[in-house]
């Protein structure tokens, strides 16, 4: 008799499920936690987007980077902790999580196939430890509980699931492209596979929003001299 053997999802080589129309992707989001929308997850992302570009010529190299994803984390953890999510840190990696503490954020900046459904799924640009390789490895057993016959002992499962806002700031075409996602593998610091992946859009850093001047001829305004006394 053949002996029962669990193999990693990341095994099969299947590319992760990845979503991006509108409706459907409010939906899932709803559907992983009330809290969560969109808009909400755009003001984050923007809010570091804005923080990068706070920085000046003076500023050390990798500051425009670093300062994106501080702000990123913080306007995140601050727009969830006033829905009461829980605010807290696992040998510094900051973590945001659910109230009934079924789902947890970090955020991650992710490379060139963040944010889009290309030819290969995306993975971590700075390399992750153990608390990352931790909490990705009992993201892959829930996974296997997300099949028919384990429906049962997902419902009683109580574990937290653990989802990466990813982001990755282009600079080729001056845009900031993100997404949520779940990762299930992990290998060599870097995630090698998704169990699902929700595309939420990019943001454009041109500038926008210049007033276009018609071509309507505007007479100059007349303006009414009073000589002064004695003159």
């Amino acid at each position: 008799m053949r002996e029962f053997e669990l193999t990693s999802l990341s095994a099969s080589g299947r590319r992760a499920a990845f979503i991006d129309d509108p409706d459907r992707v409010e939906a899932r989001l709803l559907s992983l936690h009330p809290d969560l929308n969109i808009r909400l997850l755009r003001d984050a992302i923007l809010g570091g987007l804005t923080a990068r570009n706070d920085v000046t010529r003076a500023s050390a190299p990798t500051a425009a980077g670093v300062q994106q994803w501080l702000k990123t984390v913080e306007d995140l953890r601050t727009l969830l902790g006033t829905e009461r999510w829980y605010i807290h840190e696992q040998k510094n990696c900051p973590f945001i999580t659910s109230p009934d503490r079924l789902i947890s954020i970090v955020v991650m900046t992710g490379n060139s196939d963040t944010g889009w459904d290309g030819t290969e799924d995306p993975t971590n640009q700075a390399e992750k430890g153990a608390v990352a390789e931790s909490y990705i490895q009992k993201n892959q057993q829930l996974e296997l509980f997300n099949q028919d016959s384990f429906k049962l002992a997902k419902e009683k499962s109580k574990e937290t699931q653990v989802w990466a806002l990813l982001y990755h700031y282009d600079k080729a075409l001056n845009e900031v492209r993100y997404e949520l996602s779940l990762p299930t593998g992990f290998g060599k610091k870097k995630i090698t596979s998704w169990g699902e992946r929700i595309g939420l859009g990019k943001i454009s850093n041109n500038p926008s929003g210049f007033e276009i001047l018609s071509d309507e001829l505007i007479e100059p305004a007349s303006v009414e001299v009073v000589p002064k006394p004695g003159i």
